[in-house]
Formats: C-alpha cells, structure tokens, sequence
C-alpha cells in the first residue's frame, strides 16, 4: 500500500506531499492539475518499466513536463517524484544534459540525476539505503548486504530499475521495481467506431485488462469462468436493467454480446454505445481475478448517463476492497454515492498563480 506521494516541479506541481488512504478521491474545477498528478504517478510506472523518456516525449518532452512557475535563481532544476509504501521509499529526480564536449542534438533528453531506495519508516537514514544513484554511478545493497558498485553502463535518461539484471542479487530493489511495474492505470478507452474492442478478437485467458481495453471480451469472460461473474453481473445488472451480457466465442474470435430485453436478436459491439462500452470496461478492469495493489483512474464517469452512476459507486467501492484506489472525478455526486458503501480520503484542489494548490476534507 502506498503512504505517501510526493511531487515536485511538474508541471502545475510546484511542490505537494499527499498520504493516502485505501480510497482516494481528488476533485477540482478543470485546469486545477488532477490528470498532472494521475501522470506524475504514471511516470513512476513508466520508470519501472524502463521507458521513463518515451512517456516523457509522449508529454511533449522534459521542457512541457517542468514547472514553468517562478523559482529561485539557485534553485536546482529537477522534478523529483517520490513514492513510500509500508516496506520502501522510493525518489527519482530528474534534470537536463550537462553542456556537452561535443556537438548534438539531444541536449533536451531527461536526465536522470538522482535515484534513491530507502527502507521506509527509517527517516532516509544513510543506513537504510539500499540503493543510491548520482549520475551514472549506483551503489546497492546485495543479498549478501554488502554495498556493491553497479558495473554495468546505465542509460542516463532511464531509471536503475529498467536497467538492472540479476534480480536474486538485489531482492529489496527488485521488489520495489515490480511493486511499481503492477500498478494500473485506466484513463480513456479506445471506443470509437472501428476501434479493437468492437471487432472480434483472438482471445486468450486474460485475467487483465489492457489499459485500452482491447482485450475486453476475453478478460469479460476470464472473470465468467475463474473470478467473481456474480458480482460481476450484478454490477451490470445495477447499470443496465433489462440486458443480459457475455462473450461470444466463434470460430476462436472473441466478442462481447448484449441482449437487451424487447430485441429478438443480440447486439454487437459495433453497436455499443460509447458509454456501455466505457462502463464494460472498468467492471472488467475492476473486478480483476488478479487485482494488483494499486490502480489509478482518471474521471471514470465521463460518457456516463447520471443513472450509470451509482452503479460506478458500488464498483469502486467494491474494488477498493482489494485494490488502493486513487481516483480523480468532476462529480461530487459518485463521492456521495461512494461514501454509502465506503469511506474515503476526499482532496479539494484549487490553483493560484499558476500552481497545484490540495486541501484533505476527509
């Protein structure tokens, strides 16, 4: 579980220190930096995953993903994200290129400057480093506990984890890097006319959802036959009286099928609605065979009908009993419709002169 989350110098983020909860609700009027922080956290993924520089080029690169505010002449320049779970404190901080010796047209590629993993609850004390990075150097702490020096060549714009091999060698850093590799994301999916999930798909036991949503019909159908279809259908049921779900399987093709009371004959995906599609999606993402530890969603009600919404409220509130959640929302009306099935952490941002401003109201 994580504890706390902080981030500095992204974007509208000057600087914001947040302890989480089991559930975690963010509101604030558009342009108050709810998707900043949703992808400052998808940045720490991306690093675990060794591609921390493409979801930096995917932002626009490291110049658009800076805090453009007012700092200090002496200030450092480098957005640091930190993440402390019950067991590792993990910090990443970012800078740019030295001036180069020679020629080249990389002088914007992130760089990453400092890396660093701590026993957590220990106050980042020396003895409690497990791992410390200065440029390309890095120390860590083997399995014998011995402090080695990483002899390997290190991409300077790609994090340790996505780097290192021998994982028996270095079980704690492992361990925080896999941690980070299983959190979840869901922002938007893919449901525009000739989108993946609305066309047949070879399908394989899928116990995850893809963050698009393409393998929807199989991972639909993976919770039939070894998760929990009856909450799962219940959940369905709540959003759309009257329509009986499930995936058709021909000639090895998998598709989802809707047959709705009063029809003589089912629907197809490429008749969904958006918004039937976009609910399918996060039933089937949320109730997981094989919930990870973390998952993050950005405004899940939007393209849903008002009366789609208690049925998203019993969704997450059923979710987040094996999944922390960290949610942001536009709708005050979904966190009252939560908080009838589970308590919560509530964040208000706001934004003032140009930077991320939280308040905890719960």
């Amino acid at each position: 579980m994580i504890t706390t989350l902080h981030i500095e110098n992204y974007r509208s983020i000057r600087r914001l220190s947040l302890e989480l909860e089991q559930l975690n609700i963010v509101f604030g009027p558009n342009g108050t930096g709810k998707s900043n922080i949703y992808k400052a956290i998808h940045l720490m993924h991306s690093a675990a995953q060794g591609q921390f520089s493409q979801a930096l080029a995917n932002e626009g690169g490291i110049l658009k993903v800076f805090w453009a505010g007012k700092t200090r002449s002496d200030q450092l320049r480098r957005m640091n994200l930190a993440v402390e779970t019950e067991t590792y404190e993990y910090e990443l901080q970012v800078g740019f290129v030295e001036k180069l010796p020679y020629p080249s047209q990389f002088q914007l590629d992130p760089v990453i400057k400092e890396e660093t993993l701590w026993l957590s609850h220990q106050h980042r004390r020396p003895s409690a480093r497990l791992m410390q990075r200065k440029n390309q150097t890095v120390f860590l702490n083997n399995v014998h506990h011995e402090k080695v020096t990483h002899s390997g060549a290190l991409y300077e714009n790609e994090s340790v984890f996505g780097q290192l091999g021998e994982p028996h060698l270095y079980p704690e850093v492992s361990q925080m890097r896999e941690s980070l590799r299983n959190w979840r994301f869901y922002h938007e999916f893919s449901v525009a006319s000739g989108s993946a999930m609305r066309a047949p798909q070879v399908g394989f036991r899928s116990p995850v959802l893809a963050s698009d949503g393409a393998n929807l019909a199989a991972a639909f159908q993976t919770i039939v036959e070894i998760g929990d279809e009856l909450l799962l259908m219940r959940i369905l049921d709540q959003a759309f009286p009257g329509c009986v779900f499930y995936s058709d399987n021909s000639g090895g093709h998998f598709r989802m099928m809707m047959q709705r009371e009063g029809l003589s004959r089912p629907l197809e995906p490429a008749e969904f609605s958006d918004g039937t599609l976009r609910f399918l999606c996060l039933a089937v993402a949320l109730l997981s065979p094989r919930p990870p530890a973390f998952i993050a969603l950005n405004e899940p009600e939007n393209s849903l009908h008002p009366q789609m919404l208690p049925a998203l409220a019993s969704l997450i509130a059923e979710a987040s009993r094996y999944s922390q959640i960290w949610l942001t929302s536009h709708s005050p009306e979904l966190a009252h419709l939560i908080e009838k099935h589970r308590a919560f952490s509530l964040y208000q941002l706001s934004i003032a002169e140009g930077e991320t401003r939280m308040e905890r109201l719960s």
